[in-house]
């Protein structure tokens, strides 16, 4: 994504929105305020966003219920709540309603800055890169819509790599959890084949033929990342 992150603030204190706005604008960060829920809605039919910031005590509808939306509307959207509420109830809650990341007032901007930074890896990763592998269908969903279809060995390649840490594994270990009871001959030989074929697949994404690749000395590495329906 060359675009800028995009962040709204819903705030209805007016200097704490403003100086909150001020604070995150950066040359590649667009920061926009909004002072309730229908503010909000208005500023994201106009350009969607990438993270949101949100108080909890708004007029209207409450900052619980606006995340609560807004997460089943956005999934991939992420949340911030910044809020006085300071007891482990609250936090609790602002989690099940589906915040990212809960911090309290009065704000510590460095922090604050730091944790949206944290928060936007995480969301530029999924978002340029979501691929969705179904397991049982065998099937992988690209960024597009489009699917794939995949052979069981390849679905089982992904899957491996996809939950491995860093999304790497050796060879040998790839290729024991692959075929853990030796059943199918030759597995290590067969495996650069599999991942040709799974690569040519992939080919009409832009990273399509670096979506698998080859470390040196250790094995393969998934360079994106997939969320997996097992």
């Amino acid at each position: 994504m060359t675009r800028p992150l995009e962040l709204i603030v819903v705030e209805d204190h007016d200097l704490v929105r403003e100086e909150l706005v001020d604070f995150l604008m950066r040359p590649s960060v667009s920061v926009r305020g909004a002072d309730d829920g229908e503010v909000l809605e208005a500023l994201l039919r106009q350009r969607h966003a990438d993270i949101l910031i949100v108080d909890l005590n708004l007029p209207g509808e409450d900052g619980l219920s606006i995340c609560r939306r807004m997460r089943h509307a956005f999934p991939e959207m992420g949340l911030v709540m910044l809020t006085a509420r300071v007891l482990p109830m609250d936090k609790a809650v602002g989690y099940q309603h589906g915040a990212d990341i809960y911090l309290t007032k009065p704000a510590n901007v460095d922090e604050l800055e730091a944790a949206v930074a944290n928060l936007a890896r995480r969301i530029r990763r999924r978002v340029a890169n979501g691929l969705q592998l179904d397991v049982p269908r065998q099937q992988l969903t690209l960024p597009s819509g489009a699917t794939v279809g995949l052979t069981l060995l390849e679905s089982r390649l992904l899957y491996e790599l996809a939950l491995a840490p860093e999304r790497k594994l050796s060879t040998g270990l790839l290729v024991q959890r692959l075929d853990p009871h030796r059943e199918v001959p030759r597995m290590a030989d067969n495996l650069p084949v599999t991942i040709s074929r799974l690569r040519q697949k992939l080919a009409s994404e832009p990273a399509g033929a670096e979506i698998i690749k080859a470390v040196r000395g250790v094995g393969y590495q998934l360079t994106v990342s997939v969320t997996v329906r097992a």
